[in-house]
Parts: C-alpha cells; structure tokens; sequence
C-alpha cells in the first residue's frame, strides 16, 4: 500500500493537471466564443455573395458562363484538395477525422493537396504526401488578408475539382469530417436585363474566384471553431476525471490516516501491562 507521502505527492500531481486543463478549458472557451462570432459573420457574408454572384451572372451570356473552368472544368486538370488540420493537439481525434476524410478521397499521385494548420505538415506526411504549400498558426490570429491571399493562389491553379476536407463540430455532439466539392460551382442563374463594364471572360473569372475564397474561409472558420470546442471538451473531461481522481487519492489518504492512527492506538494498548 503506498504511503501518505507517496499518496500526497499523488495528489499534488494530479491536481496540478487540473489547474491545467481548467487554464486550458477557459482559454478555449474565449477562442471559440471569438470564432463562432466570426464563423456566423462569414456565413451571412458567404451567402449574400451567392446572391450577388448570381445576379452578376445573370447579366452574361450563357456562353461565356459554360466557358469559365470554375462551371465547366477541365476534365484532363488535376484534382485540387485542401485539408484542414489543427494547429495542435490536445484536441481529441480531430486530426483523425481530416485523415479519414482524405482517405475517403482515394487520392492519387496527380492530385495536389494544400494544407490548413500548423500540424498539416506531419499529418500529410504519415499518409505519404507532401502538400503542395501549406499555412498554419491562424485559428487564433485570424490574419484573414494573409489567409485571403493563400486562398486566391489556390483559385489560380487549373484543377479539375476543388475539394475541401475540414471538421465541422456541434456543441454536444461528436466532430464529423466534411468532404466538401467546392468546384465547379453550381449556381441559380437567371438571365438579368443591365450591362457589365469589362471583359465578360474576366468578370466572371474575378466574380467566381472570389466565390470560391469565401466558400474555403467559412470552411477555415469552421475548422477554428471545431478545433478550439473538440479541445474544450477534452479539458473539460480532463478536469472532470482530474477531480474524480483527486477524491479518489484524498478518499486513500484519508484512511491510510485512520488504518495508521489505529495502528498506534493498537500498538499503545497492546504495550500496556495490567499486571499488579
């Protein structure tokens, strides 16, 4: 049986992971309250720009339409995929869910992969690719001109399909993986009486470019939100199991003390002599 000294020590340990994981839990909880007011912004904005897109669209022939590679793409292009990783751990099978989703893909050695997260990288690498380029450390800065600009470069590649993989989570229930085909894009086009100043194969190329980047940021704040509550949620629960520990420990401590204190009183007793 371990001793008191063994067993305060014990809990001294276990109740500093619990200062821990509940300075952790609170550091997520502010984050992911940051996030979601983001992610419910860039929602309402995502589709507002659905709507504009169309109208714009509405007003170019069907022709040039069927021409952009953003609505009919290149069969003969490589297929591009943007996977959206943590930027650490601690966050239960976050990462486990974007591999699986991957996995599902079926990817192939002409497919070009681009990272989102800081772990990107690694996590790529187990499965045997090496991402085209990545970016990562920005679900707690948020420095959308940077993620803007990687975003874009990606629109600039020839692909034949754009798929996004990223984890999509919901208070209280588990994290799902989301394979997401973002291009080509399909859209409500009605035809619309106006005139566009500028050449319609660049309007619509702009138009459908910035479409698509507001299509991958509200999947990158999505993954923020779902990376900062599945790590709030195992803070949670590892304060939760700290503290059952921690009574558990305080619960042997407590009769260690008694079983050595009526040991001695034992021991005090069996000393006595009642002789005469």
């Amino acid at each position: 049986m371990a001793s008191l000294m063994e067993l305060r020590r014990r809990l001294n340990t276990i109740q500093g992971l619990s200062r821990i994981s509940r300075g952790l839990r609170i550091i997520n909880s502010y984050y992911m309250a940051a996030v979601r007011r983001d992610f419910e912004q860039m929602e309402a904005y995502e589709e507002a720009l659905r709507d504009s897109v169309g109208a714009v669209l509405g007003l170019l022939p069907p022709e040039v339409i069927q021409s952009s590679r953003f609505i009919n793409a290149p069969s003969l292009a490589p297929r591009v995929v943007l996977a959206f990783f943590s930027d650490g751990g601690l966050c239960g099978n976050y990462n486990e869910l974007v591999t699986e989703g991957l996995a599902n893909l079926k990817l192939t050695q002409n497919d070009k992969v681009y990272g989102i997260g800081t772990l990107a990288p690694d996590k790529l690498s187990d499965l045997g690719i090496k991402p085209v380029d990545y970016i990562g450390g920005l679900y707690q800065s948020k420095n959308t001109p940077l993620l803007v600009d990687f975003f874009l470069g990606i629109t600039e590649e020839l692909f034949s399909e754009l798929w996004l993989v990223f984890v999509r989570s919901v208070p209280g229930r588990e994290g799902q993986c989301v394979t997401q085909k973002a291009s080509p894009i399909t859209l409500d086009v009605q035809a619309r009486q106006g005139e566009l100043l500028g050449e319609p194969g660049e309007i619509i190329d702009q138009v459908l470019s910035s479409y698509l980047t507001a299509t991958m940021l509200r999947a990158f704040y999505t993954a923020a939100f779902s990376e900062f509550y599945m790590r709030w949620s195992a803070m949670t629960h590892a304060e939760d199991k700290a503290k059952e520990l921690a009574d558990s420990v305080k619960l042997k401590i407590s009769q260690t003390r008694q079983e050595r204190v009526t040991r001695e009183l034992q021991d005090i007793v069996g000393g006595m002599n009642y002789g005469g």
